[in-house]
């Protein structure tokens, strides 16, 4: 039997191999637009990580700010009895204060405190830890878990004293129509840090703040 073949066209013969290379490169261009958006979905969850801790340490950092005016309140002196301060300050902040020295300057460490652009440990930088823990939480707190306790340091800036009074500051607390004024206004800065999900996340806030107590 005899068989005869039919001859291939000239174009067939050309276009042999033809799609196995489109469809190479097409699958080069598809594993090229996978690793773009890959590279990209990582970044965007470490950006979305990165602001998470920031709000974190912003969010302790203003529970210490909270907790610091809560002291200058409510927190028992510690000596000077005579004190009419509820929270007693010193030139070494062992009352959780610190006061000016005789020269109007305040403890070295408090320097550090401020200018600190790491975590600092608070035997080194002067500052009080934040009393309620935040951190090693566990359960449905676990996720708020901050690296680090958040600090304070407050100090102790003067009497708010009517104007034309001597004093450390001078300013509008005068009882109206001349009266005598039995209240004294304090005025105090505090400045707190926190730490997010990481001590590479440092956040730090401050707040003048007055106490008016009175003085029998």
């Amino acid at each position: 039997m005899i068989v005869k073949q039919t001859p291939q066209p000239s174009a067939l013969r050309a276009q042999r191999g033809a799609v196995l290379f489109v469809a190479l490169i097409f699958l080069v261009l598809l594993t090229l637009l996978g690793l773009t958006a890959s590279g990209t979905s990582v970044m965007q969850e470490r950006m979305t990580g990165g602001m998470r801790s920031a709000q974190m340490a912003l969010m302790g950092s203003e529970s210490a700010l909270r907790g610091a005016e809560f002291n200058i309140w409510l927190a028992p002196q510690t000596s000077a009895s005579a004190n009419k301060l509820t929270l007693y300050c010193s030139s070494d902040g062992s009352g959780g204060c610190y006061a000016p020295d005789q020269t109007g300057n305040y403890a070295a460490s408090t320097a550090t405190f401020d200018t600190a652009t790491t975590w600092t440990s608070t035997g080194s930088d002067g500052g009080t830890a934040y009393a309620p823990s935040l951190t090693g939480l566990s359960g449905a707190a676990q996720s708020a878990s901050l690296a680090a306790q958040p600090q304070y340091l407050i100090r102790l800036i003067g009497p708010d004293l009517p104007p034309g009074s001597s004093g450390q500051v001078v300013g509008s607390n005068q009882q109206q129509n001349g009266g005598n004024n039995n209240m004294t206004k304090y005025i105090y800065t505090i400045t707190a840090r926190g730490a997010g999900g990481s001590t590479n996340t440092v956040r730090v806030v401050q707040s003048t703040f007055a106490a008016v107590l009175a003085q029998y």
